[in-house]
């Protein structure tokens, strides 16, 4: 208890050096970012962490600091939260109208996203949740209504952050991201926003491999879910646990839940947001994602071509990992022909994306394409990879 209350302490000087006079021309103490990491408040996790990300000077030893904290254990729903932040009466009241404009900036950046990929604005994103989110987890609410939606949004806009960071290449970073979105869901007794990170989470684990993890965690959150939460956060869930399932050899229980998600999103009701709906063309690109697991690559196929001709002309990063998953699925059929005019497709997309955005897709794609590299076609392809790369 000691040792996580002065971690605590420590996460508030870090963010308050953030605020001093020069303080982005100073490097901070690893020490302190280290404790930051741990400490269970997660406000001033998030304070401390989007500090140090915002600023190119402070990063490199964000990253080491990374390195040296392994990630922390999740925070459970079932678990006792920390004590709240007390107020700070020296910082002005959060008004009633702060969560409508969090929600907007949270809406605007998933859109964002999907347009021009997770690193366009990644820096901006962490400065917003240092500057302008952080305070307001510690003013003075007239409401607890509106502190509750506080942090709500908060766990939301983190949530974006992780998965932009995670994109781009920084697992590690990620996941104290995911942990501290899952900090202010569980503060703000907000179970759907808390399943939904979960679930991210879980995506995470089984893109690095650990699929029974990944299953755990997917479980936890279908699990916790229940009835409780809409439609199409039960959509988003079972399919997420449909793809992690199968990656573990689970077929027939992947199976059931695609099956689930089906269901539950024919019954979607509400309005559209990144965090209220679910588009059925994300189901068929995850549906695709298990039937290629499965081996149906015909079937994988048509649910990519599918998903493809419902998504916006403008979701260039969306439209840059369909055309590669086609590309890998066509390959799967031995059609190299039409694998190598998807990459092509890809690597147009990927060129409207912010750099360092879809982190390793056109890599992979490069790779899985070398066997064939005698074919003219696959040569012209990766002769325009090298010269966009360079």
């Amino acid at each position: 208890m000691v040792r996580s209350a002065e971690a605590d302490r420590t996460a508030t000087d870090v963010s308050r050096a953030g605020n001093a006079p020069g303080a982005e021309r100073a490097a901070p103490d690893p020490a302190a970012l280290s404790a930051a990491l741990r400490g269970s408040d997660p406000a001033h996790r998030l304070a401390a962490l989007c500090h140090a990300d915002a600023d190119p000077a402070r990063r490199a030893a964000l990253a080491r600091a990374v390195r040296a904290t392994p990630p922390p254990t999740f925070t459970r729903w079932d678990a006792r939260p920390p004590e709240p932040t007390p107020a700070d009466p020296r910082t002005p009241r959060a008004s009633a109208a702060a969560p409508a404009r969090l929600e907007a900036m949270a809406y605007r950046t998933a859109l964002m996203g999907e347009r021009y990929g997770g690193a366009h604005g990644r820096s901006a994103l962490a400065g917003f949740l240092a500057t302008d989110v952080a305070p307001l987890l510690i003013a003075p609410s007239a409401h607890p209504a509106d502190r509750r939606s506080l942090l709500t949004c908060a766990a939301q806009l983190t949530l974006l952050l992780a998965g932009r960071t995670d994109e781009t290449g920084h697992p590690a970073l990620a996941r104290h991201y995911y942990d501290i979105a899952l900090g202010l869901a569980h503060a703000a007794g907000e179970a759907a926003s808390y399943t939904i990170i979960l679930r991210c989470l879980s995506v995470q684990t089984h893109q690095l491999g650990d699929h029974h993890r990944a299953v755990a965690l997917s479980d936890e959150a279908v699990d916790l879910a229940g009835a409780a939460v809409p439609h199409a956060v039960r959509a988003f869930l079972h399919a997420g646990r449909a793809v992690v399932r199968a990656a573990a050899g689970q077929h027939r229980e992947a199976a059931a839940d695609l099956l689930a998600a089906e269901q539950h999103l024919a019954r979607t009701q509400g309005p559209e947001g990144p965090f209220t709906s679910y588009p059925e063309t994300a189901l068929r690109y995850q549906r695709a994602e298990v039937l290629s697991r499965l081996g149906e690559h015909k079937s994988a196929l048509v649910e990519l071509e599918n998903s493809l001709a419902c998504r916006p002309a403008d979701h260039h990063k969306a439209r840059a990992l369909l055309h590669a998953r086609l590309a890998h699925t066509l390959l799967a059929l031995h059609e190299i022909d039409g694998a190598v005019d998807h990459s092509f497709q890809a690597l147009r997309h990927h060129r409207q994306l912010a750099a360092g955005s879809a982190h390793g897709m056109l890599p992979r794609l490069a790779r899985r394409l070398q066997p064939y590299q005698s074919t003219p076609h696959v040569r012209d392809f990766r002769e325009c990879l090298r010269a966009t790369v360079r």
